[in-house]
């Protein structure tokens, strides 16, 4: 089996040659591209495979382009379709935007010109995406996501993220690994005046400080080796919504003193320009650190501490909540249930009673990660204390010492988040792209995952 290289793009043209050696060329601008001949076998690829975008020819024989795409898309609503058409033909073309065609190109193409519309057109289906997600998680007051309970912790939450949610404060979201940083962060977003425009979040953590320089702010045409062409950086794509900072913690101190720039001055240089941009994003950033410990230490600027804590809300971890764990629990289980056809309706008393005595090191992640991998293994309609990992309910002592963490942090690492994610590469063939979208996780972080856990996506993958 070929490697995964970039994002699915199924081809569907009765023009062979040109089938061929269109995909031919996506597979060399890197992406996972490939195709079909029969426009009707198209659609079957498009519900087995899964793509992230399609180009199908305007003019086939059995099924025209407009007429995949508007099929493809009840089977998968947020799919890009592009057309490719004559120049005689754009004005079918443009109809057939209107039954959901999302751009055409005109033959003969340029294939920079096709790799930009591609890169559009999935840059729409994530926004789309993101809007969905979204309303999902906030549709109904106190069940969005890490966000359910009624605890004094969570009710103090919620009403902090609707004050601030009208501002445009910067704002720093700090709390534990796991507890909902980031969902806090889209809380904030999707509360304000700023909901209607682009939420970008950005990997600290995940990159070297030179690429994610360019990440944040751009970069002009040859400004380094592989700058093929200019590139617009998440600033300027965030325009006037909001640049989430994940692990801004571990941001260093050579982009912190740029960062400071933009929250300061509102604007930004490109990589390899000198021209300034203005920006009117709203800075959101999230941690899991200790950043005044860190001011101390010398590993984070003073100055951008206190341009970051302007507002700073706390997410409580789990264990400061128990009594918010049964909502917690029949939550996640309804929507792992339509995830994953299952059909788990409680938890029993003695294993709830478990869940309260585990000291949740990981905290909703944990619990989320623990009920996806039960319900994995065992279709039940209750999930007893046999379903259980056999740590599960060993409480923590009130005088546990403070290195005990680390230990506890691998031991769940070992023992639910292993197999979870076991499961996925084993659903999902190796494909860590798909896992990580299953997942909701940055595809960096499940590689950091399976790094740490000795997992290998090849060992998945079918010969």
């Amino acid at each position: 089996m070929k490697e995964v290289a970039g994002p699915r793009v199924l081809v569907v043209d009765d023009d062979v040659r040109l089938l061929e050696a269109l995909v031919k060329a996506l597979r060399s601008m890197g992406y996972d591209a490939e195709g079909e001949a029969d426009p009707r076998l198209g659609l079957d690829r498009v519900r087995a495979w899964g793509p992230d975008a399609v180009i199908t020819d305007m003019k086939m024989p059995g099924l025209s382009g407009a007429d995949l795409a508007e099929q493809a898309q009840v089977l998968q609503p947020e799919l890009p379709v592009l057309v490719l058409t004559g120049y005689g033909t754009i004005r079918s073309a443009v109809e057939a935007m209107r039954r959901g065609v999302y751009d055409y190109l005109t033959k003969p193409f340029d294939l920079d010109e096709v790799d930009l519309a591609l890169r559009k057109a999935l840059e729409h289906r994530d926004l789309r995406r993101e809007n969905r997600l979204l309303a999902e998680a906030l549709g109904r007051v106190g069940e969005a996501e890490g966000l359910v309970g009624t605890s004094l912790g969570m009710r103090e939450l919620r009403a902090r993220i609707a004050a601030v949610a009208a501002t445009d404060s910067t704002v720093l979201v700090t709390g534990e690994s796991g507890t909902g940083k980031e969902l806090v962060s889209r809380a904030i977003h999707a509360g304000g005046p700023r909901r209607d425009r682009p939420f970008v979040t950005v990997d600290c953590a995940g990159l070297p400080a030179a690429l994610l320089e360019s990440e944040l702010f751009g970069h002009a045409r040859g400004s380094f080796t592989g700058a093929h062409r200019e590139r617009a950086g998440y600033f300027e794509v965030a325009s006037d919504g909001t640049v989430f900072l994940d692990e801004i913690g571990e941001l260093e101190l050579s982009l912190q003193k740029k960062l400071l720039r933009v929250i300061e001055g509102r604007t930004f240089a490109r990589v390899g320009e000198s021209q300034r941009r203005s920006t009117r994003a709203r800075v959101v950033a999230a941690t899991n650190r200790d950043l005044e410990a860190e001011v101390r230490a010398g590993h984070f600027r003073e100055d951008l501490f206190y341009r970051l804590q302007v507002i700073e809300i706390r997410v409580p971890p789990l264990r400061e909540r128990l009594e918010d764990l049964p909502l917690l629990v029949s939550h996640h289980l309804e929507r792992l249930n339509r995830r994953l056809n299952r059909r788990a309706e409680r938890v029993t008393p003695p294993a709830l009673g478990r869940l309260r005595a585990h000291s949740w090191p990981g905290n909703v992640r944990e619990l989320v990660n623990l009920l996806e991998s039960i319900l994995t293994f065992h279709d039940v309609r209750a999930v007893g204390v046999e379903q259980l990992p056999s740590h599960m309910g060993e409480a923590l002592s009130p005088g546990l010492p403070p290195g005990t963490y680390p230990e506890l942090k691998a031991r769940v690492l070992e023992e639910a988040t292993r197999p979870y994610l076991a499961a996925l590469l084993t659903h999902y063939r190796g494909n860590v792209t798909r896992v990580a979208e299953h997942a909701g996780l940055d595809r960096r972080h499940i590689h950091r995952l399976l790094s740490s856990l000795d997992l290998d996506p090849n060992t998945f993958r079918e010969n």
